[in-house]
């Protein structure tokens, strides 16, 4: 009850600011639709939130600064659009003020997005949402806590990001400490970026999947776009089992643009390198008829094969995921 009460004056208070403040601007996406599910324990239907994309509900603003300098702010929290509830933390998806600058780029202080989060979505052929979105198998960290996060700007079509995040650990500087660079070329039609990603455990060793590369490309042919993703993740078996494993993954995808219908393609190969019958790979086809600038319907469908070690969207291990689901998504 307490959280409910916090929450609701929270967001009066920022109602009001966005009034008073042009530069302030109050954002949302609200999205509902059915789910099936079959793998492996059963079948399932539901209402779920957030097929699409996340439900959510952000605050962001701008101010000019003198010297050509900016202030910004974000505050994002997720949304339960089938139960109205939230996600534990006030604002998970996001929590952070900085600078930026016409000469230097940004430079942001809090819970951020992490670069991989930033870089894969731009490549991803589901364009992070539906059941062929990259992060549903990929080992992408969505946020990145206590962080200093930089992102130049774009130089002839080249940028950089670095994004480091504190452990805060008394007594050992290396604990959950998260270090990250990025390289992006985006220039017409092509999409092309890097991302190295290391983060420690409690201990201060390497976390599980917590040595990251991950690479991609995308080229749009006018209506009709591929795409291309790589990653490779080792790190330890556990925070007790300092074993290195090592797993990759590849995905190939297609869009095309056809008016107000859009069509999604991929197909994702996941080998682990350092253990037997974990393999596993998925093909997923996606549909969204865009109603108007701000409102959308969709449709995807998704079929995941899990050798027997392994359980990727299914319920048991060795189990093959049938999965379908449709919606409608609005964003203001």
């Amino acid at each position: 009850m307490k959280k409910s009460i916090l929450a609701l004056a929270l967001l009066g208070a920022f109602s009001g600011a966005a009034m008073a403040q042009s530069s302030v601007t109050v954002y949302g996406i609200v999205d509902a639709g059915v789910a099936y599910k079959d793998a492996g324990a059963g079948k399932v239907t539901s209402l779920d939130s957030g097929l699409n994309s996340t439900s959510r509900l952000g605050f962001k603003g701008t101010e000019a600064l003198s010297g050509g300098l900016k202030a910004n702010f974000n505050l994002e929290m997720g949304l339960k659009a089938d139960t109205g509830a939230n996600d534990a933390a006030l604002f998970a998806r996001g929590a952070w003020v900085g600078l930026s600058g016409e000469d230097f780029g940004q430079v942001n202080l809090g819970r951020h997005k992490s670069l991989t989060y930033i870089y894969g979505a731009a490549i991803d052929p589901f364009m992070d949402g539906l059941l062929g979105k990259t992060d549903l198998m990929f080992k992408i960290n969505n946020v990145r806590d206590n962080s200093v996060t930089y992102i130049s700007n774009s130089m002839s079509g080249f940028s950089v990001a670095g994004q480091y995040g504190f452990g805060e650990k008394t007594g050992n500087a290396t604990a959950n400490r998260v270090t990250s660079v990025a390289a992006s070329y985006v220039n017409g039609p092509i999409n092309a970026n890097i991302v190295w990603d290391d983060m420690k455990d409690t201990n201060g060793n390497r976390a599980v999947a917590g040595g990251k590369l991950l690479a991609g490309v995308s080229y749009d042919f006018g209506g009709f776009k591929l795409h291309g993703m790589y990653e490779e993740n080792k790190g330890s078996v556990s925070l007790t089992n300092l074993a290195e494993t090592k797993e990759q993954l590849y995905v190939i995808g297609a869009t095309v643009k056809d008016g107000n219908n859009t069509f999604m393609a991929s197909y994702t190969d996941s080998k682990v390198k350092t253990s037997v019958n974990a393999d596993s790979n998925r093909f997923a086809l996606g549909y969204t008829y865009d109603m108007s600038k701000r409102t959308n319907l969709y449709a995807s469908v998704a079929r995941v094969s899990n050798e027997k070690a392994v359980k990727t969207l299914a319920d048991v291990n060795g189990a093959t995921a049938r999965l379908f689901n449709v919606g409608i998504r609005h964003k203001f």
